[in-house]
């Protein structure tokens, strides 16, 4: 299927100049010629000559959005129509609904090559591009789906969100008493613990404070995290690791009681750090590598809530 071609690879007019992890996406003369209605909302009709190819992955933008900037490092949310440039077969494509929208991340290296055919393009925005056979498919082409060595992919892809990467805001003044967070031009946190007694109770301060939505409870919540153990400040656990951001459910039972504590009642685009003791943690029984008793220090980049 190709919902499962797009999200395993995980899985827009000119925006301003942005730090993007891959090249922006160029128009060219074949891109050019495809046309594509506009209506948002509903299944694109396509037409172009076929075969239709191209040296290097070209876009346009069909309709233009005015949200965040895709830069190769968010999650997604997106529609999608995708079709064989050599037979000009439709493939597979979305709803266009919004019952079932496909998310994922689309970043740099990854083949089919959405990175560079969406780079640039806005939240909000409807692009069709042409993803030549060595950046579609390394020339291999796809048997169970009808497309050869020499094929390339056309695709019309709706950008219904596009998450933060990291968070943005306010920087806010560090707190006595909690660890020191130092993060990665990316955004990738590392902490230094204090020489002290951990905390007894949850302890939770802003270190960027955003301006989006409240997170409330029972939202699906997409983040980044990292988690350390306090008394040897080892890392646990971090989807900064996997290179993709995390969802989760803000509901009771959902995640250990300190965690979703910590952020709801946060603004989206927040940077937080939490200090959860036992209690509110995995108890003296521990989990996985953490161990029984253990008091744990969380960083969380709040990047976008779904309803």
């Amino acid at each position: 299927m190709l919902s499962s071609l797009l999200l395993t690879a995980s899985l827009t007019s000119c925006a301003p100049a942005q730090n993007l992890a891959c090249a922006q996406f160029k128009t060219g003369e074949q891109v050019e010629t495809i046309t594509v209605s506009e209506t948002l909302g509903e299944q694109p009709v396509v037409s172009f000559p076929s075969p239709l190819n191209a040296e290097s992955v070209q876009a346009r933008v069909v309709v233009e959005g005015d949200g965040p900037v895709f830069t190769g490092r968010n999650l997604v949310e997106f529609e999608f129509a995708g079709y064989n440039g050599g037979s000009g077969q439709l493939i597979q494509q979305s709803s266009f609904d919004g019952t079932e929208t496909p998310s994922g991340t689309f970043g740099p290296g990854q083949v089919p090559n959405f990175c560079e055919a969406l780079a640039g393009a806005k939240e909000g925005s409807r692009i069709v591009a042409i993803i030549p056979p060595d950046q579609a498919h390394n020339g291999e082409g796809v048997p169970a789906l009808g497309v050869g060595p020499a094929d390339s992919f056309v695709f019309v892809i709706d950008l219904k969100r596009v998450f933060l990467e990291k968070a943005t805001g306010s920087s806010v003044g560090a707190e006595a008493g909690f660890p020191s967070v130092v993060t990665t031009p990316e955004g990738v946190p590392g902490i230094t613990i204090p020489n002290t007694p951990a905390p007894t109770e949850l302890k939770v301060a802003q270190l960027i404070r955003g301006n989006g939505d409240i997170v409330q409870k029972g939202q699906l919540v997409t983040m980044h995290y990292s988690g350390f153990v306090w008394d040897s400040s080892e890392k646990f656990d971090s989807s900064w690791d996997t290179g993709q951001p995390a969802q989760f459910q803000m509901q009771d039972g959902a995640l250990i009681e300190g965690f979703l504590s910590a952020v709801v009642g946060q603004p989206v685009g927040s940077q937080i750090i939490a200090v959860i003791p036992p209690a509110l943690g995995y108890g003296d029984a521990g989990a996985g590598t953490i161990p029984p008793g253990a008091t744990l220090v969380f960083v969380i980049d709040i990047l976008g809530t779904s309803n």
